[in-house]
C-alpha cells in the first residue's frame, strides 16, 4: 500500500538524476522523435527534457514482425477499424511491448528511473528492484472508451481485460503525470490510483519556434479554421452543420479544414469551405500554408466528442486566434468563456452555430479574446514549462 510519505515530491529522490524515456507501438508510435509520435508531442516533450539535463536518453520499440502477426491474425476482421481496435486493445501485445522495452533496457539504463509515455507497458515486474517508473499521459482507456464508436463490436470480455490489465499498471508506477486535471481524476476515480501519486503537470504546444504575436492581424474576415487528423471524433461533421446556419447569417464565412488525410464534405454543406487536406509543419510548403490558414483565421473551432487532451487550440490560441470547444474533457481547463474563447454542448450544432454567429458579429470582442488567449499559453501551455513543473515535482 503506497503511503503519503514516499510521495511527498522531494521522496521521489531523483535530484541530479536523469531519466530514461520509453515508449513503443504502432498505436502512439516506435520513435520518440519522429514528427507524429504521440500526436507529435514526445519529441517536444523529450527534447525539452533534454535542454533542462532531465534526460539520460529516449527509444521507441515495436513488437518483432514474427509475433506480432500471429497476434494481428488472432484478432482479424473485415472491419479495418475494428480489427485496429481489438489487436491495440490485446494484452498479450502489450506484455510483448514490455518484454522488448526491457530489453533494450542497458544496464547503465537501469540505474535510473523511467518514465513511459501511456499505460500498456507493465515494466515494474521486469525492472530492478528498488528501481522508479514514471508514466505521462494524455488520456487513458476508461475515457478513450467515451469517445463515439470506440467500443463497437469490441465484447465485454475484451475491455475488461484492457482496463484490467491498466489498473495493475497504473497501481505498479510510482507517480503518474497528467496533461489536465480532467485526467487526474479519472486516474484517481476510474481506476483507484492514489491521488497522493497523481500529478498534473500539463502540455506543451507543438510549434518551433514559439509564434511571434502577429502583426496585422484582422478580425473582421468572418473566416474560421479547424485543424484535426480525427474529423468525426472531433466534431467536424457537427460543424459543417453549425457552418451551414453561420452562411445564412453571413454569406461572406468562410472554414478552412486542415488534418484529416480524406475527406468528403458532402455538396449541401459546402458552401464556403475550404478543404486543405494534411499540412506537415515540418515540411516548409505545407508550414506556409498552415501559417497562412491561421493568420488570416479570427476563431479556431473543434467541437470534439471526444478529446484526450487537444493542442490544436493552444496552438491556434499562440497566433492569437480565440478557440470555440465542447464545455468537456480538458477543454474547461484552458478556454474560458468570454475570455479566451467560448465552450459549447457537446453535439449540438445549434449550439455551436448561435455562439459561431454573436462572435463573427463583434471583432473587437474577438482581438481581446486572441491577446488574452495568447497570454495564457505563453505562461501555462509551454514544454518549458512542462519540463520546468515535472522537475519540481521529481524534487530536481
Amino acid at each position: 500500500m503506497t503511503t503519503a510519505a514516499n510521495l511527498e515530491p522531494a521522496a521521489v529522490g531523483l535530484k541530479s538524476t536523469q531519466l530514461v524515456g520509453v515508449m513503443g507501438s504502432g498505436l502512439i508510435g516506435t520513435d520518440p522523435y519522429e514528427e507524429n509520435a504521440w500526436s507529435g508531442s514526445s519529441r517536444f516533450f523529450f527534447r525539452e527534457c533534454e535542454r533542462q539535463g532531465v534526460l539520460r536518453r529516449a527509444f521507441g520499440v515495436e513488437v518483432e514482425r514474427s509475433r506480432r502477426v500471429p497476434l494481428m491474425l488472432r484478432n482479424f476482421s473485415i472491419d479495418r477499424d475494428l480489427w485496429r481496435r481489438r489487436f491495440y486493445l490485446d494484452t498479450a501485445y502489450y506484455d510483448l511491448l514490455s518484454a522488448r522495452i526491457a530489453g533494450r533496457l542497458t544496464a547503465a539504463d537501469r540505474e535510473h528511473p523511467v518514465l513511459q509515455i501511456g499505460g500498456i507497458y507493465d515494466l515494474k515486474p521486469l525492472m530492478n528492484p528498488g528501481s522508479r517508473l514514471f508514466s505521462y499521459h494524455d488520456g487513458n482507456l476508461a475515457q478513450a472508451m467515451k469517445s463515439p464508436g470506440f467500443t463497437a463490436g469490441l465484447s465485454a470480455r475484451r475491455l475488461q481485460r484492457a482496463l484490467d490489465y491498466e489498473t495493475r499498471v497504473y497501481r505498479n508506477i510510482d507517480v503518474v503525470f497528467t496533461m489536465s486535471r480532467y485526467l487526474t481524476d479519472s486516474f484517481v476515480n476510474d481506476f483507484g490510483v492514489d491521488e497522493r501519486k497523481v500529478r498534473t503537470i500539463g502540455a506543451g504546444i507543438n510549434l518551433d519556434p514559439f509564434p511571434a504575436a502577429p502583426e496585422g492581424k484582422r478580425y473582421d474576415r468572418r473566416k474560421l479554421v479547424f485543424v484535426g487528423a480525427d474529423f468525426e471524433r472531433k466534431g467536424g461533421f457537427d460543424l459543417l452543420e453549425a457552418f451551414k446556419t453561420v452562411r445564412r447569417a453571413y454569406a461572406d464565412a468562410e472554414l478552412s479544414i486542415i488534418g484529416p488525410r480524406q475527406l468528403t464534405v458532402p455538396a449541401e454543406l459546402s458552401a464556403g469551405v475550404s478543404y486543405l487536406g494534411f499540412l506537415s509543419k515540418t515540411d516548409p510548403d505545407s508550414k506556409r500554408v498552415f501559417d497562412r490558414a491561421l493568420h488570416e483565421s479570427s476563431v479556431f473551432v473543434m467541437p470534439s466528442r471526444y478529446e484526450p487532451f487537444g493542442i490544436a487550440p493552444l496552438e491556434a490560441m499562440a497566433h492569437e486566434i480565440p478557440a470555440v470547444l465542447t464545455d468537456a474533457w480538458a477543454f474547461p481547463e484552458m478556454v474560458q468563456s468570454g475570455v479566451t474563447g467560448e465552450l459549447v454542448r457537446t453535439g449540438d450544432p445549434k449550439d455551436l452555430a448561435d455562439k459561431l454567429i454573436a462572435l463573427l458579429g463583434d471583432p473587437d470582442r474577438l482581438q481581446a479574446m486572441g491577446r488574452r488567449g495568447r497570454e495564457l499559453v505563453v505562461e501555462k501551455y509551454t514544454w518549458k514549462a512542462v519540463v520546468t513543473k515535472l522537475r519540481e515535482e521529481l524534487g530536481g
